[in-house]
């Protein structure tokens, strides 16, 4: 399987024609390409005009070259020479003959020289038959419609290896030259601090080069991945079930926060109708068809998700049939014996069963559970989400083995503070948004208790900024706020610890650990005493 960069399609942004065309790369090509999806570039013309553009796919092999994608969905035509998406004018193969030139030149400028690789470009209409059409000239042979998708690694290698390389140009450049040049010239997803930009591009790099541990373990159906925080095990995670998926396979993808599930179901992508995603509590629910009112009867059980529910599923299970091909769990710490006991009867005979968890974030029980594969876990040291600033800030919280990646990013400064915490917040907000212009999406407040046991109570006013508790939506100077068990397994740009202290146990050293590590770019800690506890 090809290596995407980013791992997964952006289901929220990107148009229905490239997200189904990155499903069919993704199915398609082996592991000899890497793919870039909706990249920009930004270059500098001879009269020194910046000159940028986005690249739908660029197709990349070691061996043979480049391959420019330009893909455009709906209705497409093309009379008296004008081509034309939904009657409205465009000129596809310009600018994928365009976009195809300015790569070469970035790369050349970056390189020093001329690259020894050759540089095709095509247009693909993945709404499109090919029938028996006759096309232009300038589209004939490099047209990929709807019916060539599944024939696309021989389409890419014909269509470089037709296209000349200059006598003049010699040599040889090597895959992570070429990676190295290109990730931080591009751009994906929305605009940040400056060095944010560069920063995010350099970790997901880092992500893809730790993903090739799938490979030497496929012979092992059986694992348990131990990591700590940032080290890609939900990256992981995601790949495999992909993997396993895309072979033809049934998986089951499980964790135990609902807010987590609800990412992994944005990662995996609508169309992966063969992967189930869901919080254990929830798949059991759905999969058991409670009603709401008997489920409502059980919610003052405090063994509701560690015990009932698994109870509730064995008594389904022996009338039941159901079997995944893959079952796949992450953030295994938060998992009781009993689900354990149970979640082996979901799996097909001879079925991969990975587990991915960390030790350092055991925060709902005293002792960690995990099944026994008859082998040890396999332990994944390298992080790939924090940079060095904030990963040195968790070294006196953790107890697993971590180590950085060459190349990861200093990062911006963590910032402790003491004193009153609405004031401090209040100045920490302004200073994000006025001064180094972060979109308040990309702010996120964590805490020990509920909103109305902060600081701020239950008005949740910082200054001028309102703070939002779980927000479905958020309004104008809006934050949202979470706590960090609530937010266990996800990730924010920016995080802002409030109300830290060290006498309150909520924030014990598995908690803070937890808290700090789900900042990727920036870490704000706010210590201060809480008026009262819960």
């Amino acid at each position: 399987m090809a290596v995407f960069i980013p791992e997964n399609c952006d289901y929220d942004h990107r148009p229905p024609s490239e997200q189904k065309v990155f499903e069919e790369l993704e199915k398609n090509l082996s592991g000899d390409w890497v793919v870039f999806h909706s990249f920009d570039y930004l270059l500098r013309a001879p009269e020194r005009q910046v000159w940028d553009g986005e690249i739908d796919f660029l197709l990349y092999h070691e061996r043979k070259g480049f391959l420019v994608l330009e893909v455009k969905g709906g209705t497409i035509s093309c009379i008296n020479g004008q081509w034309l998406q939904n009657g409205r004018p465009i000129s596809p193969f310009e600018q994928a003959k365009h976009n195809k030139y300015a790569i070469m030149q970035l790369l050349e400028e970056k390189h020093g020289s001329p690259i020894p690789l050759k540089f095709a470009h095509a247009v693909c209409f993945p709404a499109c038959d090919r029938h028996d059409t006759v096309w232009p000239p300038e589209a004939e042979g490099i047209v990929i419609t709807h019916d060539d998708l599944a024939n696309i690694e021989d389409i890419a290698y014909r269509l470089i290896d037709e296209t000349p390389l200059p006598r003049h140009i010699g040599g040889h450049i090597f895959r992570d030259e070429v990676l190295d040049i290109l990730s931080p010239e591009f751009e994906y997803g929305q605009r940040f601090l400056e060095r944010v930009i560069d920063d995010t591009h350099l970790l997901n790099l880092l992500t893809e080069r730790q993903n090739s541990i799938l490979d030497a373990l496929e012979n092992f159906p059986r694992l348990l991945f131990e990591g700590g925080a940032g080290t890609g095990k939900t990256v992981l995670a995601i790949k495999k079930a992909r993997r396993v998926a895309l072979e033809g396979g049934k998986v089951l993808l499980l964790c135990f926060n609902e807010m987590l599930a609800n990412k992994l179901r944005k990662e995996i992508g609508k169309y992966n109708t063969r992967i189930t995603v869901g919080a254990f509590f929830e798949y059991c629910i759905e999969l058991m068809k409670i009603p709401q009112e008997q489920y409502d009867k059980y919610r003052n059980n405090q063994l509701l998700y560690s015990k009932v529910i698994p109870e509730l599923l064995g008594k389904y299970l022996d009338q039941h049939n159901v079997k995944y091909d893959a079952i796949i769990v992450d953030e295994g710490q938060d998992f009781s014996q009993q689900m354990w006991d149970v979640i082996p009867r979901l799996l097909a005979p001879n079925g991969y069963f990975y587990v991915f968890y960390d030790p350092d974030q055991n925060i709902f029980r005293d002792n960690l559970t995990l099944p026994d594969f008859g082998l040890p876990p396999v332990m994944l040291t390298k992080n790939c989400r924090n940079t060095k600033r904030i990963f040195e800030a968790l070294a006196p919280y953790r107890t697993v083995k971590m180590e950085l990646l060459d190349h990861t990013p200093e990062g911006c400064e963590v910032i402790v503070r003491t004193g009153k915490c609405p004031e401090m917040l209040a100045e920490e907000l302004t200073h994000l948004m006025r001064e180094d212009k972060v979109n308040p999406l990309d702010i996120l407040i964590l805490g020990g208790h509920s909103l109305k046991n902060t600081s701020l109570g239950e008005s949740g006013i910082a200054g001028e900024y309102h703070v939002v508790e779980q927000p479905k939506v958020l309004g104008k100077k809006e934050v949202p706020y979470y706590t960090y068990m609530k937010f266990k397994g996800c990730e924010a740009k920016v995080v802002i610890l409030l109300d830290v202290d060290e006498n309150d146990p909520r924030w014990n050293k598995p908690g803070l650990y937890t808290a700090m590590s789900r900042a990727v770019h920036k870490l704000i800690i706010l210590k201060g005493s809480l008026p009262q506890q819960e």
